[in-house]
């Protein structure tokens, strides 16, 4: 059997947001969009066979999936996650209804009495934005449960995860093999699962190519631009400065860039930088940033599907999914062939 043509299929194949093919294909005339732009979408989605379901506005009532998010915050790469849901929902004929716990236990008790009041619910989707183990979900139900970017103390839960460490190996052995020895690391906070799993695969993939980490090239920050910025300032002035710095997100790396400019270094040229996340923030500096992508889009259109196979009484192959990343070289790691 075919697979269903999505939206983010149609993305994919014309180069435009998920957000823009669904304005477009829904023929919403909320804003402004060129008829060039339309005629892409329209061109993509006839060449994939995409087909509008016909039955989604007789069935929206009747089939709800919740989306319960314990956390969002700014600049949040994760927010591609809930964008595919939405979108993926809307294709399967289903109407994604979206809650906000804050883990804060009184708005969970609320929306588990809004779940369970509400016999329109057939699934749950419970997010995470910080990826996160071994989490006690305190919404209490018999409908079908999938758990996104995080997993549970009860392990019969179905889970979708990055493979944080693969990323965080992939990224310095790429390093690596450009012929940079001295690789420092800026860190998110060192508590984080994200973190604890990219550094490890920092770690690692230093050991398998007969390289000794060093506690002075670790230096963590919060996650902040002006934190990072700080850290590689500490990093540019020791003894023996780095020669590439692995940033643990895109948005920190912005930082890392502003602190190596401050010492009249070239990024790609005397230092290398490399991100994490693959946000289009990344594009927008100078030079281009080389980055590991977080896979959210596909661990959101995931989490939808194996929630639709559970409602559908169907079985699942295994139970827990890890999502790898890909890398994307760019000139902050290749301006100058080591």
């Amino acid at each position: 059997m075919a697979k269903k043509v999505t939206m983010m299929d149609i993305a994919r194949e014309a180069n435009v947001s998920q957000t823009t093919v669904s304005l477009v294909l829904n023929g919403s005339n909320a804003v402004q969009i060129s008829e060039e732009t339309r005629d892409k979408v329209y061109l993509a989605a006839a060449e994939l066979g995409y087909k509008k379901s016909e039955t989604v506005l007789k069935r929206i009532e009747s089939k709800k999936i919740a989306l319960v998010l314990d956390s969002v915050s700014d600049n949040d790469p994760f927010i591609d996650a809930i964008n595919t849901i939405w979108s993926a929902g809307w294709e399967n004929d289903y109407f994604v209804s979206t809650f906000y716990s804050g883990n804060n236990p009184v708005l969970e008790k609320q929306i588990q009495t809004e779940i369970s009041c509400n016999n329109s619910y057939v699934g749950i989707i419970y997010a995470s934005s910080k990826t996160r183990k071994d989490i006690e979900l305190k919404i209490k139900t018999n409908l079908p449960v999938v758990l996104l970017n995080c997993t549970s103390i009860d392990s019969s839960i179905p889970s979708i995860m990055p493979a944080d460490l693969h990323g965080g190996y992939k990224a310095t052995e790429h390093l690596i093999k450009k012929g940079y020895k001295n690789i420092a690391v800026v860190l998110g906070e060192t508590w984080m699962e994200a973190t604890q799993q990219r550094l490890m695969g920092y770690e690692q993939a230093l050991i398998d190519n007969q390289l000794i980490p060093k506690k002075e090239y670790q230096v963590e920050a919060d996650w902040s631009l002006k934190s990072a910025y700080q850290q590689t300032k500490k990093l540019l002035g020791l003894a023996s400065r780095p020669d590439a710095i692995f940033c643990f997100s895109d948005y920190m790396a912005m930082g890392c860039y502003q602190a190596i400019k401050e010492h009249d270094l070239k990024i790609g040229e005397d230092i290398a930088v490399m991100g994490y996340d693959n946000t289009p923030l990344g594009l927008e500096l100078e030079p281009k940033l080389s980055s590991v992508e977080l896979p959210y889009s596909k661990m959101g259109e995931e989490a939808l599907m194996r929630v639709d196979l559970l409602i559908q009484q169907q079985p699942l192959l295994q139970n827990l999914i890890n999502f790898s990343s890909e890398l994307y070289v760019r000139e902050s790691t290749t301006v100058n062939e080591r």
